[in-house]
């Protein structure tokens, strides 16, 4: 088997370090960028990222919530809980216009958030697996 070309390795490592840019990224990001980020999964329709971003509970939550609905219209609607996060609603997801850190701690922070057309609402974020996750309000 051949070595590959300096050049070539040079190549292999920026595409190993911009692979792994985005993880560190996600796992750095403050409890504000965290929740922006969110958003913007959500918007994108992106279920992976947004169900990443998203707390224990709170995945729990949507997991039982996705089971109920799915039983009540077995066929009709998925048990997938992730599908929750990316359907028609998330057409209509807007960016946040303000968010304001009101309590930051460890491993706890609240936020303000000032949404487009909706009403203002503080918004828990927890820190797990490595990073802020935010936690929705059980319904």
């Amino acid at each position: 088997m051949s070595r590959p070309s300096p050049r070539a390795r040079g190549v292999l490592a920026a595409l190993a370090l911009l692979a792994a840019f985005p993880a560190c990224q996600v796992r750095d990001l403050p409890p504000d960028a965290a929740y922006r980020a969110l958003v913007r999964a959500v918007a994108d329709r992106d279920e992976a990222a947004a169900w990443e971003l998203l707390s224990s509970a709170t995945q729990a939550r949507l997991v039982a919530r996705a089971r109920t609905a799915a039983a009540a219209a077995p066929g009709v609607v998925s048990p997938e809980a992730r599908s929750l996060l990316a359907g028609d609603a998330a057409l209509s997801v807007l960016p946040p216009r303000a968010i304001t850190v009101l309590e930051a701690g460890a491993d706890r922070a609240v936020l303000r958030v000032e949404a487009p057309a909706a009403e203002t609402r503080d918004v828990v974020v927890v820190r797990e697996r490595g990073g802020w996750r935010i936690d929705l309000p059980g319904q």
